[in-house]
């Protein structure tokens, strides 16, 4: 029988009971009020349940996969820009967005590792634009197509100088302050000759588990912290290893 069913039969017991005198009307408004009262609290306990109920049926929330520090990821360098010496035995692969503030920070961390490790060192740049940074993919098409000229760095360091800056006018300034062949350099960038090459490097880094940037890898395997002590303590045990 339900709540409801139940509280009518009281009110008409009661009613029944005020009728042949066994019972008077304050002693059936007491059990009009009580039953109320109870009805209110299982009304409450019921849309606990509900809510409750809607919250398990809920799908969890997708988590990350969880990331393998020891694995050992191919990530050949393919047309990507390297700096440093290219015969180094180790080797940085940096996942990157030209508008990632974080990215931008890292650089410097970057130039000292190189300078730390001369002739040990080299660092690979793949192109991870995303999608939510406008001027991310502009930005890695100017950088290939100065690096047609010879100044992929010098183009890398500009833009990331002005990460938070960046329009579509800002190559064409950048391209004439490095003193290239402006024609050249906006004929490249306005070409789609860049578009698989980007798209292979996003691919690659998902298929190495890469979500954000910036993601590094030395020598295929993904380092878990950047700061320059942790990428000295990496390269150092790593040069022991050869």
């Amino acid at each position: 029988m339900s709540k409801k069913i139940s509280f009518v039969f009281i009110v008409l017991l009661g009613v029944a009971l005020l009728l042949s005198g066994c019972v008077d009307k304050k002693q059936l408004d007491r059990i009009e009020e009580n039953q109320k009262e109870i009805l209110a609290k299982v009304r409450i306990i019921e849309a606990g349940q509900k809510e409750m109920a809607q919250k398990v049926a809920a799908p969890a929330a997708p988590q990350r996969p969880q990331v393998d520090y020891n694995k050992v990821h191919n990530l050949p360098i393919g047309t990507s820009a390297v700096k440093g010496n290219k015969n180094a035995p180790i080797t940085i692969t940096e996942f990157s967005d030209f508008q990632c503030p974080y990215c931008s920070r890292l650089q410097p961390t970057l130039n000292d590792v190189l300078k730390a490790y001369p002739e040990d060192v080299k660092l690979v740049f793949k192109d991870f634009p995303l999608s939510f940074h406008k001027q991310a993919r502009n930005a890695a098409k100017a950088a290939r197509a100065a690096g047609e000229q010879g100044k992929y760095w010098e183009m890398h360091d500009l833009i990331f100088a002005d990460y938070n800056k960046l329009t579509d006018n800002s190559y064409k300034e950048y391209a004439t302050k490095l003193g290239l062949d402006v024609n050249k350099f906006t004929a490249d960038f306005s070409s789609n000759k860049y578009d698989a090459l980007i798209q292979q490097d996003i691919a690659l880094g998902r298929q190495a588990g890469v979500t954000g940037t910036p993601s590094l890898f030395l020598n295929g395997k993904r380092m878990q912290r950047r700061s320059l002590e942790d990428f000295k303590a990496a390269i150092d045990a790593e040069l022991k290893k050869k």
